[in-house]
């Protein structure tokens, strides 16, 4: 596969779209750790106008070819709002849910940990619409505190 860097920055919406579909052909052939460079967006490889294709992406290659991504893509819900938030839902509504919640606890500390408001009102809609039960987030009344500190004003 050529630079898998360059490909990610060829994702962006800004980019012609015949450039744009070609990246995304070449990144359906993504391995495990490749994929991780697709949902960290931390990097500066996959910026915000990246999101979006990216998403469409990482859900395509699905489970459990993305399964490193996990840890990654919990990061997305710190605002509901960015480009791809939808497509990392349907792609985590299909990975059971016992693989699926140590990686929302982490991710549920983290928002606590950082007092991160928005984070915590994602991950809220992340268990909405996936149907977790908050009975799995009982330990340490972390799920509580969840709510409270989306509440925040």
């Amino acid at each position: 596969m050529e630079d898998i860097k360059k490909l990610i920055k060829d994702l962006d919406w800004n980019k012609p779209e015949d450039i744009t579909h070609r990246a995304m052909k070449e990144l359906f052939k993504v391995n495990e750790e490749e994929a991780i460079l697709l949902a960290d967006q931390s990097n500066d490889s996959c910026s915000k106008c990246c999101w979006y294709n990216a998403s469409i992406i990482l859900k395509e290659i699905g489970y459990p070819r993305n399964r490193l991504t996990l840890p990654y893509l919990m990061s997305w819900f710190q605002d509901v709002n960015w480009p791809g938030v939808p497509k990392i839902i349907e792609l985590l509504k299909g990975i059971d849910i016992e693989i699926l919640i140590p990686h929302i606890k982490y991710a549920m500390e983290k928002a606590l940990k950082e007092e991160d408001d928005f984070w915590a009102f994602g991950i809220l809609r992340l268990l909405d619409e996936l149907n977790i039960p908050s009975s799995n987030f009982k330990e340490n009344g972390l799920f509580n505190q969840l709510v409270k500190l989306s509440q925040v004003e």
